[in-house]
């Protein structure tokens, strides 16, 4: 509930109230303080560089609704995340259970798993005391060279995307946590990823009806409570008389009137509309971020969010301010906007210190939460094809197995980085050889890098395996990958099995070299895990690939 003991707000005040901020550290930083205390900022993201502990992180979240409130925050704080789970995943083992992504949870056909998978993470979030998850992607995919959505959408077809969608609002809703469906009106058609610079999509306002718009009219319709917008450029969304060199064709969605004007005119949605980070080069790189403030504000955006540099964050509250002050942004917009996040967090948002002690139950969440993931991943994991025979493998009768994996991170995507710059590796590769060393102790170990040719006793064993087992990453985006693979494929045929272990496309068409392809669509450990136990005979694989487009 909101503290009796609160003062009255400036106006400059309540527009501060519309940004979203994020800091650095496990403990609310002089900085993160100074936007909540002095600037009154009214919504906080963390990300994985905020997560040490299960008691670090209830204690943060505590901690910065107690600074709102020592501030006279009239009501708490939105405390954000985006915990979209599989590749996306904010909030990690042990800290939670890690649970299945967006495609993995559509390759199972079945939405009553997103809903699962989405009330978990809802039960884990608010007991971390964090009120809103900037999640599920509802783009779709259509787009198999998308360096950004990829495995975060549950499939390339609008109409399943809708449907799994609808599920994980439900389930996020229904345990207490704002949904946030992104990115408006849809980021799947692109080859660019706007962390680092402008997509363009050239389709017209119909051919978006038939494809991207299909997920988010849906979650409108049943009222989601809050939707993303992205950095992308729409030319054919807006004024038709323009030339399609006019500057303002280049303007991305989450700036444009004309692309937002679909959210609230044609689709009367009147829930809260927030901005994707204003520091992504999709915005950054052209008109800068405090600009971009304004004029998202301005076509018709709630909140703006500015994940990483206070000069930024300060600067533009500031600009904001002083284009209400001038006239360049109304006042009654403003006012419209503070209206809509009041009564989300009316309904979502308190700012009551929850117990250290309610974590005790935290390791009994934890495992039956990762029972829940390891049964949804059975169902996900999908044999694409293999020749009868090739598994599942004895290690009674198959002495000399050696499993190959990239040595270093591939490219993970801005939105894997993002906020995790210094929290961790993105890739660990030992930790699939022990997975695999379950099965069979004496699996060799072998990890190949770009440029750097194996050693003359790595090559010797590759060349004495009885089976060789090769782990992808993303390697339609990484040539020295693809081109391994397809040599080990000609070399070894059938007693090769590949295991995509993020995006599905890796050797999809590739039906001549690879003849046992599996993908677990994220590279997490469990997934990785539930690929081992078909490949050894515990499982069968039961997912089906969620695609159309190869």
């Amino acid at each position: 509930m909101a503290s009796s003991n609160t003062i009255p707000w400036s106006d400059d005040e309540l527009k501060a109230k519309l940004f979203i901020v994020g800091f650095y550290g496990h403990v609310a930083s002089d900085n993160i303080k100074a936007l909540i205390t002095t600037h009154k900022v009214g919504a906080v993201i963390l990300f994985l560089r905020n997560v040490g502990s299960a008691t670090q992180l209830l204690s943060l979240t505590n901690s910065l609704q107690e600074t709102a409130k020592e501030a006279g925050h009239k009501q708490g704080l939105f405390i954000a995340i985006d915990q979209e789970n599989g590749l996306i995943t904010r909030i990690t083992p042990p800290v939670a259970a890690q649970l299945p992504g967006s495609m993995a949870l559509g390759a199972t056909g079945d939405p009553k798993n997103a809903y699962k998978v989405a009330s978990a993470t809802a039960e884990m979030l608010k007991s971390f005391g964090i009120n809103t998850n900037y999640a599920p992607v509802a783009d779709v995919n259509s787009e198999p060279r998308n360096p950004v959505i990829g495995v975060r959408s549950p499939s390339d077809n609008p109409e399943n995307v809708a449907r799994f969608v609808s599920a994980q609002v439900k389930g996020l809703s229904e345990g207490g946590v704002i949904a946030c469906v992104k990115h408006f009106p849809g980021h799947g058609d692109t080859a660019v990823d706007s962390h680092y610079g402008l997509p363009v999509i050239a389709k017209s306002k119909a051919q978006l009806d038939t494809c991207e718009l299909i997920p988010f009219r849906r979650a409108v319709a049943e009222n989601v409570t809050s939707v993303m917008t992205a950095h992308i450029a729409l030319p054919g969304v807006g004024d038709p008389a323009l030339d399609e060199g006019d500057s303002s064709k280049k303007v991305p969605a989450s700036l444009n009137p004309d692309a937002i004007g679909i959210l609230r005119n044609e689709m009367n949605y009147d829930g809260m509309i927030v901005s994707d980070c204003l520091e992504m080069d999709g915005v950054r790189a052209t008109f800068g971020t405090e600009q971009s403030a304004v004029m998202a504000l301005k076509a018709g955006t709630d909140c703006v969010m500015i994940c990483h540099t206070f000069t930024a964050q300060v600067g533009a509250i500031q600009k904001v301010i002083a284009a209400v002050k001038s006239g360049e942004l109304s006042q009654e917009a403003i006012q419209a906007s503070v209206k809509r996040v009041e009564a989300l967090k009316l309904k979502y948002v308190s700012n009551d210190t929850i117990p250290l002690m309610s974590l005790g139950d935290s390791r009994a969440r934890n495992t039956k939460q990762a029972l829940l993931a390891s049964e949804v991943y059975a169902e996900s994991t999908t044999v694409v094809r293999s020749v009868a025979g090739s598994f599942p493998i004895s290690t009674d009768s198959v002495k000399n197995i050696v499993f190959i994996s990239p040595g270093k991170a591939p490219p993970g995507g801005g939105a894997v980085e993002s906020g995790e710059e210094i929290a961790r590796e993105l890739f660990k590769p030992a930790t699939y050889i022990e997975t695999l060393r379950v099965q069979g102790p004496n699996i060799v170990d072998i990890q190949f890098n770009d440029g750097v040719p194996l050693s003359a006793a790595q090559e010797k064993q590759v060349d004495e395996a009885e089976v060789v087992i090769l782990a992808t990453r993303n390697a339609s985006f990484s040539p020295y990958q693809k081109n391994y693979g397809l040599t080990l494929g000609k070399k070894f045929g059938t007693r090769l099995i590949v295991i995509a272990t993020c995006d599905p496309y890796d050797f999809l068409q590739d039906t001549e070299e690879i003849k046992n392809y599996i993908t677990i669509y994220e590279p997490t450990i469990p997934a990785f895990k539930s690929a081992v136990d078909i490949i050894f005979g515990r499982t069968r694989g039961l997912g089906s690939l969620p695609l159309a487009k190869p």
